[in-house]
């Protein structure tokens, strides 16, 4: 082998050795970490119903010939029935139209006004509400305020009188409360509701005229279900 080719040879190891050796002296790139993958978040939006179960507390206040004769009296009871309701979810914002019926046996009895007479009772036997709803949601949380119509069916029963006088009052509710999504269809909720159901006048047995008015506050918890598929849970 001539020198030429010796000293090519040793020069072509060099430089591969040199290179080597920078490449080992070079830091270790840090490995591309990807994104985590988002979890999908619930979507309220959808079609449901259920069934609700609370207490009422009630108040019914008469007037006879322009006189208060019954400032409030308690006509209070359990209360339970159906609902069903649609929800339209923009990002975080909720809005909902719903729907309910009550079935209760709620009784008052009012103040003996004078010994000779019987006091005054009172039964409501279901009530009804058609309101509006906006909220917040948070994952699977939704906390909203709700009001619109209130209907009630009040009876009227004037001491000693024999008779009867029932109605249908026609007033305004609200309220609020706060759902939780189990699952991506069954959905919990607890709520409070205040109802001016409005008022009635009578015509009484001695010809007097009376003015029945009733009011209530609710507690009431529910479960519902959603019908929407793409409720999906984060």
């Amino acid at each position: 082998m001539s020198r030429l080719s010796v000293a090519f040879i040793v020069a072509v190891s060099a430089i591969a050795l040199t290179q080597v050796a920078l490449a080992a002296d070079m830091p270790l790139k840090a490995p591309i970490a990807k994104a985590p993958i988002a979890a999908p978040r619930y979507d309220w939006s959808g079609f449901y119903v259920g069934g609700h179960v609370g207490y009422l507390w009630g108040r019914t206040r008469v007037e006879e010939d322009g006189v208060v004769t019954e400032p409030g009296a308690p006509t209070d009871g359990v209360i339970g029935g159906v609902l069903a309701g649609y929800n339209w979810q923009n990002g975080p914002v909720v809005f909902g139209l719903e729907g309910d019926f009550g079935w209760t046996h709620a009784h008052g009895v009012g103040a003996v006004a004078v010994t000779t007479q019987a006091p005054n009772t009172y039964d409501l036997n279901w009530t009804s509400h058609l309101r509006g709803r906006a909220g917040y949601a948070v994952d699977n949380w939704l906390f909203y305020v709700a009001g619109g119509l209130a209907v009630a069916d009040l009876d009227f029963h004037e001491g000693n009188a024999a008779s009867i006088t029932g109605g249908k009052y026609f007033g305004w509710s609200i309220g609020g409360g706060g759902e939780f999504a189990f699952t991506r269809n069954l959905v919990g909720r607890i709520e409070y509701l205040y109802d001016d159901y409005g008022h009635k006048d009578y015509i009484g047995v001695t010809g007097d005229p009376y003015r029945v008015s009733l009011t209530g506050q609710t507690v009431r918890g529910a479960l519902a279900w959603k019908f929407a598929p793409t409720g999906m849970m984060p």
